[in-house]
């Protein structure tokens, strides 16, 4: 499958306001799971939704920019019980910080969902924090990520960096990535850690499905073609 190519032919800057957000745009847009992407497309698309994130929700870019990659996350976020405006703010930063690390915006949030439910502000017993449930001691660890592991954005920055380091460590074994993520090691203080990778491998699988559905259902999406 070709990498996909954000086509913004004929768009610019538009007066579109936040209640775009809800609607279906119409864009040249097409995409494929990331793990069939090459990192370096990924990079640049993380790039581009830094720059849209940081214009607002001023141009059609951002809108349809929102509508194909991070609404159907924002959506699976919502149906499992996360509050709106926490999905909300969750989800463009998962998605951005998902590419540019080249990671699939739905393995992250499989770990997202199973680590913390989707709240920012959980820690576990031994004191892992946030969305991803990272350990204080990753902290000012990685370049450019925050050190408040309680903010959103901090938090996924230093969690998929993590992740991301644990496969590049692991390269073609997912399963023992996410074991060195979940600190499955021996003595290890988690109960039945050696079942967390099929855990993650279950649920990712199932919110790609979810995800190819909610964009194939929107007006313009795959099935309206």
């Amino acid at each position: 499958m070709a990498a996909p190519l954000l086509l913004f032919v004929g768009f610019g800057v538009g007066n579109a306001t936040n209640d775009l957000l809800t609607l279906p745009a119409d864009s040249a847009v097409r995409t494929a799971t990331a793990e069939e992407v090459p990192r370096v497309h990924l990079e640049l698309l993380s790039r581009q939704m830094q720059r849209l994130r940081e214009a607002g929700a001023e141009t059609e870019e951002y809108v349809a920019m929102y509508q194909e990659h991070v609404a159907p996350v924002e959506a699976i976020l919502r149906r499992r019980g996360v509050a709106d405006s926490t999905a909300r703010a969750v989800a463009w930063p998962l998605v951005q910080h998902s590419y540019r690390r080249g990671l699939d915006p739905a393995f992250v949030l499989s770990i997202v969902l199973i680590e913390s439910g989707g709240r920012p502000r959980a820690t576990s017993f031994v004191g892992a924090r946030g969305l991803m449930q990272v350990m204080p001691a990753w902290s000012g660890h990685w370049r450019n990520c925050g050190r408040d592991l309680y903010d959103i954005d901090a938090n996924l920055c230093n969690g998929t960096s993590i992740l991301a380091w644990y496969l590049s460590r692991n390269p073609g074994d997912e399963h023992r990535a996410l074991l060195g993520y979940n600190g499955c090691v021996r003595g290890s203080n988690t109960p039945n850690c050696h079942t967390y990778p099929q855990k993650v491998a279950q649920l990712k699988h199932q919110i790609q499905r979810e995800m190819n559905l909610l964009r194939a259902q929107r007006p313009g999406g795959a099935a309206a073609r």
